[in-house]
């Protein structure tokens, strides 16, 4: 259990660093992230907190795509929210006197940023202890709307984001965080992770996953 906890943690610290490299490349975000980062920007708040309120309103959503509430489950899944939403406010307040300058190393620490989240995802995946409501999100379209077609399901998943960012972008004429970096995290996350998977061995116990979280991986996903 200690393990699976440091592990979790770890891929935490790691995909926030990752999305906090996109934001400061300035050349798209994955496609939750660039949400926040319109929504930080309608309202004038953190893109930590942005993504906290876009995650507690997925959470609301996949309690009602599943009809029933999973009491526990959710409970465990929004302390991850709230993790990842602050440790992303921390990485970016610890970079803001960084700049990223010149169009190649912009590129560079970009797909640096988005393969941190491959990283990232592939160890939290694996350690299988909660689920992102952007994640349980793909996983409910999958199993329970799609039967089983998870390349359909990632589309609509993502899709939802994109929209939103769109809308608000469109609507306030400030288009932010949908660029390069989306493309490449929609296209290329799922063979990411599966590299990760390959090269980053954590030789887990499984006896120690929690009982109330049986969920299948789902390579397939892209979240901030």
């Amino acid at each position: 259990m200690a393990k699976g906890i440091v592990l979790l943690c770890l891929s935490v610290l790691l995909n926030a660093f990752g999305n906090a490299l996109t934001v400061k490349a300035a050349l798209g975000s994955a496609p939750w992230t660039a949400a926040g980062l319109n929504l930080s920007d309608m309202l004038g708040i953190t893109v930590g907190n942005a993504l906290i309120i876009i995650g507690f309103i997925t959470l609301i959503a996949d309690d009602l795509l599943r009809r029933r509430w999973n009491r526990m489950k959710d409970v465990y899944n929004f302390i991850y929210v709230l993790s990842f939403g602050y440790v992303i406010d921390g990485w970016l307040f610890v970079m803001q006197r960084v700049t990223v300058n010149g169009l190649f190393l912009r590129i560079v620490v970009c797909v640096i940023g988005v393969m941190c989240i491959g990283a990232a995802l592939s160890i939290y995946f694996r350690v299988n202890l909660v689920l992102h409501p952007f994640d349980d999100l793909l996983k409910i379209l999958r199993d329970n709307y799609l039967h089983g077609d998870v390349v359909l399901a990632q589309r609509i998943a993502l899709a939802i984001p994109l929209s939103v960012g769109l809308t608000m972008g469109i609507v306030r004429h400030h288009l932010i965080g949908i660029n390069l970096g989306t493309a490449i995290s929609f296209l290329f996350m799922g063979y990411f992770i599966l590299l990760f998977d390959k090269t980053i061995h954590l030789h887990l116990d499984r006896k120690w996953t929690f009982g109330f979280h049986r969920m299948d991986r789902v390579h397939s996903v892209k979240h901030p």
